[in-house]
């Protein structure tokens, strides 16, 4: 599943010129493939066959990557390091990072075109768009958070809009549209969740261990939920959500397999 995954990824970024080069390489950078994997997983578990699922699969982590090129640009959070390496407008500039975003995102819905689901395209880019993704990110820059119920609101948009997405679509490629409003919540759960334990990890890990800056968003003064609650609160919140997560995917076990090894995770 992950090979033919990876074996998509860079069939999709191989062309000649330099914005493709870049596009490559944040997107085969090594990442964790969650959201994509999350996809194939539960496409399994509903009894699908996976492979009617890489395309949408590649346009997902497409959307993903593009996300984070823009957000490690100056404008944003001016990161230097992500995935353990220069991010990619310290790699290739601003100009062509910018671009590179720009065309992760557009050849994301060259790629869900060959699903052949309006419904599909539909879900990305709803979760994707300005009333998702999109929202979550203008909320994070605004960082005028009053209480942890606000933050945990810009959490579900910015991370467990693309959680659900990838759930979302997966049950409509199943023929499962019954199933499409639980898989909503379910991602939006998920996003929640990782973002609280990437708060944590930011409080606890190192820069070895983390792969880009462990001190990013305290320096900024950034709200988290380690700053409303403390360390060990924190934990307790994550750790209860998780458990709540986990009763509702008892049904699918390749897809609880995925999301239990996400929360044992030190980067």
């Amino acid at each position: 599943m992950i090979h033919q995954l990876s074996d998509a990824l860079k069939s999709a970024v191989d062309q000649k010129p330099l914005v493709f080069e870049s596009m490559a390489y944040s997107l085969l950078s090594d990442g964790k493939r969650i959201r994509p994997m999350m996809l194939l997983s539960l496409l399994s578990d509903l009894g699908g066959d996976y492979t009617k699922g890489i395309d949408a699969a590649v346009a997902l982590e497409m959307v993903h990557t593009y996300s984070l090129v823009h957000d490690d640009l100056p404008a944003m959070d001016n990161d230097d390091y992500r995935r353990h390496r220069l991010t990619n407008h310290k790699v290739y500039g601003e100009g062509i990072a910018i671009l590179a975003g720009d065309g992760l995102l557009t050849q994301a819905f060259m790629e869900l075109s060959k699903v052949g689901s309006s419904d599909c395209i539909e879900v990305l880019a709803r979760n994707a768009g300005p009333l998702g993704m999109i929202l979550g990110q203008e909320l994070d820059i605004k960082d005028e958070f009053d209480s942890l119920e606000d933050l945990t609101q810009c959490y579900l948009l910015k991370t467990g809009c693309l959680f659900a997405a990838a759930l979302e679509m997966a049950a409509l490629i199943a023929d499962r549209k019954d199933l499409q409003e639980s898989m909503r919540e379910l991602g939006y759960k998920l996003g929640i969740v990782f973002q609280y334990q990437d708060d944590i990890l930011e409080a606890t890990q190192s820069f070895e261990t983390l792969g880009k800056s462990s001190d990013s968003d305290t320096d900024r003064g950034k709200n988290t939920i380690v700053g409303f609650l403390g360390i060990d609160e924190a934990k307790k919140t994550s750790d209860a959500l998780f458990d709540e997560i986990q009763t509702c995917v008892g049904d699918y076990p390749l897809l609880k397999a995925m999301i239990d090894s996400m929360f044992v995770r030190a980067f």
